[in-house]
């Protein structure tokens, strides 16, 4: 049995507007993420704990990419395409660029970030979510 390739995503900013982090493959930057704030996981408001994840491609989910598995009380979190964090509803948007006008984020380039990510990232993975010295403004 072969062991799973390791993602990692750095959070590298915790506010109330939003978590921003870095997607790491192959000690490669491949992505800028954009979590919703941490809320003490509570389900569609809050970004997910720091920990290590199984991830699987989804064929049955909303948006039928990536669907991160066994998040302690939470289900149907994804990664996927969005905007802002209204779009996320607790799941992980990824983008090539992070942006902040009136105190929202923006991820930008989400789909073609996506469609990159699909050509270089195994179908199923491990997502490492870690906060090594992220900067936490409330």
């Amino acid at each position: 049995m072969f062991a799973l390739k390791e993602v990692t995503l750095q959070r590298t900013l915790l506010s109330k507007y939003g978590t921003r982090g870095v997607m790491y493959y192959k000690n490669k930057r491949i992505a800028h993420t954009l979590e919703n704030p941490w809320l003490n996981n509570q389900p569609r408001i809050s970004c997910i704990p720091n920990g290590k994840y199984k991830v699987r491609n989804d064929n049955t989910g909303k948006f039928r990419w990536w669907r991160i598995c066994d998040i302690p009380n939470r289900g149907l979190i994804e990664i996927h395409e969005g905007n802002k964090v209204t779009d996320t509803l607790g799941c992980v948007l990824v983008g090539n660029a992070i942006s902040e006008y009136n105190n929202t984020l923006y991820i930008r380039n989400s789909l073609a970030t996506l469609r990159h990510l699909k050509k270089i990232l195994p179908n199923n993975f491990i997502l490492n979510i870690e906060e090594q010295n992220s900067k936490i403004i409330f």
